[in-house]
This record gives C-alpha cells, sequence and structure tokens, in this order.
C-alpha cells in the first residue's frame, strides 16, 4: 500500500500562492519546499507546483474592473467615433447617390438629343421619298401620254443628208479610195404640158 505524502497537493498550491502574494514574484518548487523546512518530495512539488502554473496559465484572466470615470471616457470616445463613422457613411452616400443621379440625367438629355435629331432625319428622309414617288408616277403619266397621242416622225433633213455624210466620212477615213459620186433625188415629174419642140429653120438654096 503506497504510502500517504507529507504534503497534499492543496496544500502545495496553497503555500506557492501565498509566498507569490508575499514576495510579489513568481515563486519556484525551491521557495515552497523551503516553505515545508525541507519536509516532503521535492519532485513530487515541482510536479504539482508546475502542472498548478501551467493550468493557471490557461484559465482567462479576471477582469478588473475600470476606475468610473475612465470608463466614462471610453464611453464617450466610442460613442462619438460610431458617430463620426455614421456620418462620413452617410455623407459617401449622398454624394455617390447624387453623382449617379446627375450622370443618369445626363445620359437621359444625350438620348432624348439623338432620339430628336434621328426623328428629324427620318421624317426628312419620308418626305424627301414621298417626293420623288410623286415625280415617279407624273413622270409615267406624262410618258403614257406621248406614247398614245404623238404622230409619227418624219424623215428629218439631217436623216436625208446622212448618206451623203456618210460618203465624206468614208473619204476621210480612206482618203486612197475614190468617193463614190452621188446623184440628188430626182425630182418630181411637172403637171404643166410638154413643151412644144422647135420647128428647125428651113435649108437655105445652094447656088448653080
Amino acid at each position: 500500500m503506497p504510502r500517504t505524502p507529507i504534503n497534499s497537493e492543496e496544500k502545495i498550491i496553497e503555500i506557492g500562492d501565498i509566498l507569490a502574494a508575499r514576495f510579489g514574484r513568481e515563486i519556484t518548487a525551491t521557495d515552497i519546499h523551503k516553505a515545508f523546512d525541507g519536509k516532503g518530495n521535492f519532485s513530487r512539488i515541482r510536479k504539482v507546483w508546475e502542472s498548478h502554473l501551467a493550468t493557471k496559465d490557461v484559465e482567462q484572466p479576471e477582469e478588473f474592473p475600470l476606475p468610473d470615470d475612465v470608463q466614462e471616457q471610453i464611453d464617450r470616445g466610442i460613442s462619438a467615433l460610431e458617430k463620426s463613422m455614421q456620418g462620413m457613411v452617410q455623407g459617401l452616400i449622398a454624394r455617390m447617390t447624387d453623382q449617379n443621379v446627375r450622370q443618369f440625367a445626363l445620359k437621359e438629355r444625350d438620348f432624348a438629343m439623338l432620339e430628336t435629331e434621328h426623328a428629324k432625319k427620318v421624317q426628312a428622309l419620308e418626305e424627301e421619298l414621298s417626293y420623288l414617288t410623286e415625280c415617279l408616277d407624273q413622270y409615267e403619266t406624262e410618258e403614257e401620254v406621248t406614247e398614245t397621242e404623238a404622230p409619227e416622225p418624219e424623215q428629218s433633213a439631217a436623216s436625208k443628208s446622212a448618206p451623203a455624210a456618210t460618203v465624206l466620212a468614208e473619204g476621210r477615213k480612206f482618203p486612197n479610195r475614190p468617193l463614190k459620186k452621188t446623184r440628188p433625188a430626182p425630182r418630181k415629174a411637172s403637171r404643166s404640158k410638154n413643151p412644144v419642140p422647135k420647128k428647125s429653120p428651113a435649108p437655105k438654096p445652094t447656088a448653080i
């Protein structure tokens, strides 16, 4: 049966905390062993105390309340900072909104100007198309009337003189070729009476 230790774990931890509060520094296993007048197993005291210190480091430190005036100053600073941040965010939102509204108004104005300009162009094109359509209809009507009522054209003088002009052109083109003699067009027979043939004079008598 194992022997009961002289100093329990609770006693070792209690003596260590008392010494830490008294000296205001970190306590070692040697300090605790001296407080027990050297009684007890030193290795066991060191193991228990180091395990206690490790557990104490992991534990959350105790919260010490701040003085009232310090806490009030902190609260006032936090409130002022919140108001300042809210004002900055609101101002930024207002500027961005105003900028977006102006940009939208400018785009809307530009769109209206383009729409008006395009509408004028479309109207001008429609008027031009209507005018051209009327001109085309009028031209077709006049052409139909001309083809129906116009008499057959007579042969003009220019067309009559075309053979002579052709001959002259051929003469210029081929100078060594003899030109064809052109004869005037035969005149129409006169309706007057044929002329009476003149009587030949009587032969004069010869001397015997």
